[in-house]
């Protein structure tokens, strides 16, 4: 990930299995693939928050760009039961892992409501390993930061525990998918 980069988040609420969504999602992130080199999906591990599914899609900034949503916040898939929501783009502002080299480790994500003030709340926290914390690039973003905990498997609840009695925070946790990279 580079310095400038801008990471793209969006969410999708399904009941699909992984082997059912995962050519719907391929064909529906082809539009970011045209101005992203990256992209990265995760599922929730134990489906009870919004989001089932996650990705990640990384591009710099001269040449991102919203057309994705032609300025909407949701949408569906066409003709499968998927809800899209568009967290928007955020910078990173803190990496301590490369997403691909942390594998050994879960991923717990937090998504920081707007009116959260004290994110050294969170680095302060006890039962993780690495800390990614992205910031809302643009105005409309749905979150104000949107954070990236590796943890390993024991530990994992007792985050989400932590980051579950925060106001302002949802908080679950993911695992990387393997997605083909076209």
């Amino acid at each position: 990930m580079k310095k400038d980069s801008i990471i793209q988040f969006v969410g999708f609420v399904t009941k699909l299995d992984f082997e059912t969504f995962i050519p719907q999602w391929e064909e529906y992130a082809k539009e970011f693939m045209k101005v992203s080199g990256a992209k990265i999906l995760q599922r929730e591990s134990d489906v009870k928050n919004s989001f089932k599914y996650i990705s990640q899609h990384e591009s710099n900034d001269a040449g991102f760009r919203f057309k994705f949503m032609k300025g909407r916040n949701s949408e569906h898939f066409h003709e499968q039961s998927v809800k899209v929501s568009q967290a928007g783009g955020y910078i990173p502002i803190q990496i301590q892992a490369v997403q691909n080299k942390e594998s050994d480790f879960l991923k717990v994500m937090a998504f920081i409501s707007h009116d959260e003030n004290d994110i050294d709340y969170y680095r302060k926290l006890s039962h993780f390993k690495f800390l990614n914390i992205y910031q809302a690039y643009f105005e409309n973003c749905t979150y104000g930061y949107i954070l990236e905990f590796f943890t390993n498997e024991t530990d994992a609840p007792l985050l989400l525990e932590q980051l579950q009695t925060r106001t302002g925070s949802i908080a679950a946790i993911y695992k990387n998918c393997a997605v083909p990279q076209t």
